[in-house]
């Protein structure tokens, strides 16, 4: 049985908006370990990254058809699912006899309702799909009863039946690694933001899942608040893997809790160290999981810089919204990290509940402060899955259209303040702190301690130049 694992193509204009010359085009993660466990279990596999590709809704089918599959796999984001159910509901009329799966992170948000709303999906597969998905293709191959499959919502005629949740992986070193020999050209083809690579070639990687956190805007549908990791080796060898075979020389570590795992933490650094591959990394971190001991091994280990999600810099906000941190924690955090020698990227969100104009002053200034090398802006969007999108009545008015919930649109807003305050707030951060001169000559060191990165990062200025310089309409 032949098997497609695809993303839908969905373009950097629309995931980024005037942000699209710096966006990513990096290869999802999920399907290429989809991919690899179908393979695994000897199902004949292929991957189809038709968003990274940047490829048009018509190429997609043309290369599905190229494949003949027997299914199509779709993982989806909450902006992307409409053109996932376009695809869906195209390559079924092209294709008599295709079923269709769709999993991925807005799916386990909203599992019922998204089946509801789109017909063309024939099986949804919910939270950790790995262990489903081996057994699913089984049964489908085999046309046993799907009832037996945990972790699945399917079609019986007219009405969706849904199995018992899946139990976490406890073992993730059970899992393969991702099937990037299955992704077209990688990994020159696959461009990582600008803004956050520091050599070529580049690639991203997540060993470890869940979150211990409770912010209220974060979607915690598939892993929860359990925590597990690959082990030390996984790791390695994972990027060993990629160095040797690929020539990857920068890696990006998406993971939520990378930093949180201390003593897997030291000891991949340690690693890293003694092989002395010549490689360089970043990752996420929270402010309360750094100390300036183990920022001091990471940078010996090559990581260059670490974005940690700060949000605002007023004190009741974070609280508000369940961050569990104190601006002098920030503080601390922000300064180990810069005597480190590793970069600091910090993440704010406008919008929060409570949010007020001297909020939203509170928390340029505090931007402003910290000795931050960049940022990101914005909107708060209450996603599927996360408690503010139950809660957003509760806070101020709330446009739950999904198509629009793209961190871009202004579709919360809280009382007291409009769209138009939210989106001169996000302009005005992101203007005031990059038109600094210390910002510029940060910027001017980063391209003479490497020339090759001058193209895409003045890609990703003009970007920067175009999303401050007006309103996006409404």
């Amino acid at each position: 049985m032949n098997v497609v694992f695809a993303t839908p193509p969905i373009t950097l204009e629309e995931r980024y908006g005037d942000l699209a010359g710096a966006g990513s085009d990096a290869p999802s993660l999920g399907i290429l370990l989809l991919a690899a466990v179908a393979r695994q279990a000897g199902f004949d596999a292929a991957v189809l990254e038709a968003s990274a590709l940047g490829l048009s809704q018509n190429e997609t089918l043309e290369r599905i058809g190229q494949h003949r599959p027997d299914i199509l796999a779709l993982t989806s984001t909450t902006l992307s699912i409409f053109h996932a159910h376009s695809l869906a509901d195209r390559a079924k009329a092209r294709f008599p006899g295709l079923k269709v799966l769709i999993g991925g992170p807005h799916l386990s948000a909203a599992p019922r309702e998204t089946m509801e709303r789109f017909p063309a999906f024939d099986i949804a597969v919910q939270g950790e799909g790995e262990a489903t998905i081996a057994e699913l293709l089984q049964v489908l191959k085999n046309a046993t009863p799907l009832e037996a499959v945990q972790g699945i919502l399917f079609r019986d005629g007219e009405q969706l039946r849904e199995t018992d949740r899946r139990p976490y992986i406890e073992d993730l070193d059970t899992l393969p690694f991702p099937a990037f020999d299955l992704l077209e050209g990688f990994p020159g083809r696959y461009a990582p933001a600008p803004f956050k690579t520091r050599q070529l070639p580049a690639a991203s990687l997540v060993t470890s899942r869940g979150c211990p956190n409770e912010c209220i805007f974060c979607d915690r549908s598939i892993f929860g608040s359990h925590c597990h990791a690959h082990s030390t080796e996984y790791v390695v060898d994972m990027i060993r893997k990629l160095h040797d075979e690929y020539g990857v020389r920068e890696f990006s570590f998406e993971d939520d809790t990378f930093v949180t795992f201390k003593k897997r933490l030291r000891e991949v650094c340690e690693r890293l160290i003694e092989l002395d591959l010549g490689i360089s990394w970043s990752c996420l971190g929270r402010v309360d999981h750094v100390t300036s001991e183990n920022l001091a091994l990471m940078k010996k280990a090559g990581c260059w810089q670490i974005s940690f999600g700060i949000e605002s810099g007023d004190q009741q906000i974070l609280n508000t919204i369940g961050k569990r941190v104190t601006l002098d924690q920030i503080r601390q955090a922000i300064a180990w990290t810069r005597e480190a020698g590793i970069m600091a990227k910090g993440f704010f969100i406008v919008g929060h509940p409570g949010e007020t104009r001297q909020t939203l002053r509170a928390t340029l200034d505090f931007a402003l402060e910290l000795p931050l090398n960049d940022i990101s802006v914005t909107m708060l969007t209450p996603f599927p899955g996360t408690e503010l999108y139950d809660r957003a009545d509760e806070f101020g008015t709330f446009d739950d259209d999904w198509a629009k919930l793209n961190l871009l649109n202004a579709v919360f807003v809280p009382r007291g303040l409009t769209r138009h305050d939210l989106e001169q707030a996000q302009r005005d951060l992101s203007r005031r702190f990059y038109l600094r001169p210390a910002v510029f000559a940060d910027y001017l060191g980063r391209l003479a301690r490497n020339p090759a990165m001058a193209g895409a990062l003045w890609r990703g200025f003009r970007s920067f130049l175009k999303s401050v310089g007006g309103g996006r309409g409404g």
